[in-house]
């Protein structure tokens, strides 16, 4: 048997950057159904949009990563192992920011990862509609809802399978997608895709500026904006907190504009109040929840079909409410009720409660969880009835889920557009009978050749 073959995806993000070391069996035709993640390593350090002024030091945050897969991959098989590197919503406010700088990461991380001995196919930054819909793929192949490699060795389309859509939060931005039941009215929305000769027609839309870090971003920002003061007072965090914060330090993204009366060097003082209430208003003053009467849409005017089917939702959607013990499949009122409750808790009672969580999650706790229930409820429109349609998730089958896999199966052309030609599956009964014919007609040209050759001795001998 061939050796198993190894790849290497790079997931840099906007608030930090993994390295997912993939593993399938060569002799397998990359049969889908059969990759698995051999290990995921964490990059130190924030992520490598963050070094727009150091370039350098991004192409030497990967280079621990880079050591552990050497100690992984056998030596004979590195030159051989497909390395990727996709950025996200990070990368691309750097790019609308500074391009130069953005290129000049790109150019040290290209650097950096070109030093070791794989086949590096390139750095880029991925679209929205491509972070969403390698997500869906990724959700879709590990369950076997895409295709499957049977046990009679065939590619085979599931039957009766319904594929689940794919909710995604990140530090930047977040997608959903998902297979509508309508036509999606609005092409800047719709994604096709042909796997193994089956028609997908999906829905898939990003917002950058609206995953976690940033919106909460954008919530402190409004806060000092209401009223322009060097105190803060901000109900989602606990009564009791207190930290300090420069007016360049909170304006430090393309998505808060600071206002020009803004010293960039003046200290904020922001003090929690712990109101839920207050917090609720606040956060949904983040979205423009409107739709007007052009079609159905999810916020800030963007078309949205009617969500449908099962979701798998995961990164920061699982990560924030996992913290609070919310991703049990508890109903509804039961995720309301956890959130008002660490919302009314005080500074003292969040450190007594999470002795183990460090300072910003036990800050961010009311906010990050008050905002992920806006964004689904709200902005993406689910409600009591559709809640239970959403899994929270972080692995399936030992694998992350999340956009990488996804990546380097499209890339690595790993899973068929079409199936394989039907000259390979022919019935047993015309192979049986093709090998039958071919040993009738070896017997007879046999036949031929020694008559033939016995015709010839008797010629010689009458002669004689």
């Amino acid at each position: 048997p061939l050796p198993p073959q190894y790849g290497l995806v790079f997931d840099a993000g906007s608030t930090h950057t993994s390295l997912y070391i993939y593993r399938w069996p060569a002799d397998k035709e990359n049969g889908t159904g059969v990759v698995s993640q051999v290990e995921a390593c964490s990059v130190s350090g924030p992520g490598i949009s963050s070094y727009a002024d150091d370039p350098a030091g991004a192409g030497a945050s990967l280079k621990p990563c880079l050591d552990r897969a050497m100690q992984i991959i056998p030596a004979e098989q590195q030159r051989d192992t497909p390395t990727y590197l996709g950025a996200t919503a990070g990368m691309r406010l750097l790019r609308e920011e500074n391009s130069t700088k953005a290129e000049r990461v790109f150019a040290e991380v290209s650097k950096a990862i070109g030093e070791y001995p794989v086949d590096f196919r390139g750095a880029q930054i991925l679209t929205g509609s491509e972070e969403g819909s390698f997500g869906w793929i990724t959700v879709n192949y590990l369950l076997g809802t895409l295709v499957k490699f049977s046990f009679a060795e065939k590619w085979e389309h599931p039957q009766d399978t319904e594929v689940l859509g794919a909710l995604d939060l990140g530090g930047a931005s977040t997608q959903i997608t998902f297979q509508p039941g309508v036509p999606v009215e609005d092409r800047n929305t719709s994604v096709f895709f042909r796997l193994y000769g089956t028609n997908y027609s999906l829905y898939s839309q990003s917002y950058l500026c609206y995953g976690q870090s940033q919106a909460l971003k954008m919530l402190l920002a409004a806060l000092h904006q209401a009223k322009l003061s060097a105190q803060i007072s901000h109900p989602c965090y606990p009564w009791g907190y207190q930290e300090n914060v420069t007016v360049a330090e909170l304006y430090d993204s393309p998505c808060v504009r600071a206002p020009s009366s803004a010293s960039p060097g003046l200290v904020l003082t922001v003090t929690g109040t712990g109101d839920p209430g207050a917090c609720g208003t606040a956060v949904q003053r983040l979205f423009n929840f409107s739709c007007g009467t052009r079609w159905p849409c999810g916020f800030n005017g963007v078309y949205q079909p009617p969500v449908r089917g099962h979701f798998f939702a995961f990164s920061g959607f699982y990560h924030t409410l996992h913290f609070l013990n919310l991703t049990g499949g508890q109903s509804l009122s039961s995720v309301n009720a956890t959130i008002m409750q660490i919302c009314n808790s005080s500074w003292e009672q969040v450190q007594e409660l999470f002795p183990r969580a460090s300072r910003t999650q036990l800050r961010d706790a009311c906010s990050a969880s008050s905002y992920t229930l806006t964004l689904l409820l709200q902005g993406y429109k689910f409600n009591h009835t559709t809640w239970p349609n959403i899994h929270f998730v972080r692995q399936v089958a030992n694998t992350d889920v999340g956009w990488t896999l996804g990546y380097m199966l499209n890339l690595t052309n790993m899973i068929p557009a079409e199936p394989p030609a039907a000259a390979t599956e022919l019935p047993r009964s015309i192979w049986t009978a093709a090998t039958v014919l071919l040993a009738i007609m070896l017997i007879l040209t046999s036949c031929l050749l020694t008559a033939t050759c016995c015709q010839r001795s008797s010629s010689g001998y009458e002669q004689l």
